[in-house]
């Protein structure tokens, strides 16, 4: 099998992780108990195939996914159990492997709404993954760099504390503040990185209302996505009714606007 793994650099700068790829593949193809193979998960996710292959063997010793054949070095799978957007974090062994300590931080942050960096590195150790005060601290002022939170306090006797704005919570999954040789914030929810230092003055207002930019056309696209049954349904319900009858009128009038509706958000 030809492999079909992206550079590096890019899973490092814009791209999601390479198991979180996997696992939306996974996901997709496996949908409503369909079967998928090893070669079709690395296709989806431009992963290697032995990368796949090892993803999806340690899912199974988890009971996540089964092996339905084997034919050479594809097999042949199904999903068992959707754990949701997050890629399962599993060893080889199928053994689950704790949070990450900035996962933790984010977490807290959606359920409290607000840490300071003595909390966030508190909550990061309450889940199994300790961090510094100071390497708390870090993230969260780069989550507030990227727009994601607001920061008050941080005078003498007073900590600074970082509250979350929800119009800029993107989902579950962590941003991620790169700080190797370059900064910058890459939120794998919207597979972008939304934050680059010295991009342009005043630019963490500006990332943050990019952020919310964000989050609504995605949200206005799983819209569109979960009424497109519901439209045909409806349209199907309504056929059934006497082309006379006073409710059928209702219904085509009621189909029309909403179409024209979705047109107009999606414009």
């Amino acid at each position: 099998m030809r492999s079909g793994k992206k550079p590096i650099h890019l899973a490092m700068t814009g791209g999601k992780l390479p198991r979180q790829r996997m696992w939306e593949a996974i996901r997709e193809l496996g949908r409503d108990g369909a079967e998928f193979t090893t070669y079709t998960v690395a296709r989806r996710s431009e992963e290697e195939d032995e990368a796949a292959r090892s993803y999806l063997l340690s899912l199974a010793k988890a009971g996540i996914v089964a092996k339905l054949a084997v034919k050479g070095r594809d097999g042949t799978w199904s999903l068992l159990k959707d754990e949701g957007a997050e890629a399962p974090r599993v060893n080889k062994k199928g053994e689950r492997l704790p949070l990450e300590a900035v996962e933790c931080i984010w977490r807290a942050l959606r359920i409290l709404g607000e840490l300071t960096a003595a909390e966030a590195a508190s909550q990061a150790a309450a889940g199994g993954a300790p961090i510094s005060e100071n390497g708390a601290r870090i993230y969260l002022q780069g989550l507030a760099q990227a727009g994601y939170t607001v920061r008050s306090g941080g005078t003498p006797g007073i900590p600074a504390s970082y509250r979350l704005l929800p119009a800029r919570y993107s989902g579950p999954l962590h941003p991620i503040y790169q700080r190797s040789s370059y900064e910058q914030v890459y939120d794998p929810n919207l597979d972008k990185v939304v934050w680059a230092k010295g991009a342009q003055p005043d630019a963490s207002e500006l990332a943050g209302l990019r952020l919310e930019k964000a989050n609504l056309d995605k949200q206005l696209a799983e819209l569109r996505e979960a009424i497109r049954p519901v439209k045909a349904l409806a349209g199907s319900a309504v056929a059934q009714f006497h082309p006379d009858d006073r409710e059928r009128a209702e219904g085509v009038e009621a189909l029309a606007r909403l179409n024209k509706l979705l047109l107009e958000v999606g414009a």
